[in-house]
């Protein structure tokens, strides 16, 4: 296991769109234990997620090339009773291995990126205002 944890950013788009709508949504107490829960869960992504091959219950990795990958996190609002699969609450971030970084590119409810085809509006939507990972995305 390792010790050196990662950075966490949290990208603008993330931040201004889909967190402003969580932090609204829920009480703000609710809503920032929740994010500082998330923050604190991806800085030990090596503990995680080993050697990247196998995923979690809460952490799908979706596109690993090189050192790059995204990665779909499940996740619950905290002091709810719903489990985080359920919830239906998701991040997408991606992960740098070899600069040991995190970037939280979206955050969003199943209300908000709904089915048929959840992937593809949400790949659409990174490939859209992320274009250095479009091509992680194929």
């Amino acid at each position: 296991m390792s010790t050196n944890d990662y950075s966490v950013f949290i990208e603008r788009l993330a931040e201004n769109h889909y967190i402003r709508k969580f932090s609204k949504k829920y009480k703000s107490k609710a809503w920032n234990v929740t994010l500082t829960a998330i923050r604190e869960f991806l800085r030990r992504y090596d503990n995680i997620a080993p050697k990247h091959i196998s995923n979690t219950a809460q952490l799908d990795i979706i596109c690993p090339i090189d050192s790059w990958m995204i990665v779909k996190l499940d996740f619950k609002i905290a002091g709810s009773n719903i489990s985080a699969k359920s919830s239906g609450n998701r991040l997408i971030a991606a992960v740098d291995s070899h600069k040991k970084t995190i970037r939280i590119l979206l955050v969003y409810s199943k209300n908000e990126i709904d089915e048929p085809r959840e992937t593809d509006k949400w790949k659409k939507v990174i490939a859209e205002n992320y274009p250095e990972f479009k091509s992680l995305l194929k």
